[in-house]
């Protein structure tokens, strides 16, 4: 077999397991996600860690009347920070509502951030820390912010991106 031949049969080959790969890859992703789309519509019970190192979890929240805000966020998140100082000017919506703010930085960073932005002020706000990954694994791979709103267990809205409170707290 000459050479010309060669290529004319192995070149084909190899673009049809490539794109057969990648087809692969791209359903597979396209699954996980939507697994997790639909194990999140009901708020999933895990574990996390409050700043004073004790465990933290969300079967609490699954059967309570008032709204929960799972808020995940990053120390250094400039749009975190802002709806930081949006939830300090917005208190009286938030009066009703458990928000949980969860982070996988580090505890020392969390507790700086938390310390710097006098989240103890606020009555309703818990901060939580995720160094294990439990949020990441139940949730999928988000950005900063992103937010989980639930009533009775059940997801209301999710939002990815900065945005106001009283979007995230309307019934």
């Amino acid at each position: 077999m000459n050479h010309r031949k060669i290529i004319l049969i192995t070149v084909p080959a190899i673009l049809l397991l490539l794109a057969s790969f990648l087809g692969y890859k791209i359903w597979s992703t396209t699954e996980a996600k939507e697994k997790i789309v639909a194990a999140t519509q009901y708020l999933p019970s895990i574990q996390l860690r409050k700043m004073d190192g004790s465990s933290f979890g969300t079967d609490s929240f699954k059967n309570s009347q008032k709204l929960l805000v799972l808020n995940y966020f990053n120390p250094e998140c400039d749009h975190c920070q802002s709806m930081v100082q949006e939830l300090f000017r917005e208190q009286q919506l938030i009066e009703n509502v458990n928000w949980l703010m969860i982070t996988s930085a580090s505890v020392e960073k969390t507790k700086r951030f938390a310390d710097s932005m006098q989240l103890s002020q606020l009555q309703n706000v818990t901060v939580l820390n995720d160094t294990a990954s439990v949020f990441l694994k139940a949730f999928g791979t988000i950005s900063v912010p992103t937010f989980y709103v639930y009533k009775n267990g059940e997801l209301l809205r999710k939002h990815n991106g900065e945005c106001s409170v009283a979007y995230l707290v309307k019934e």
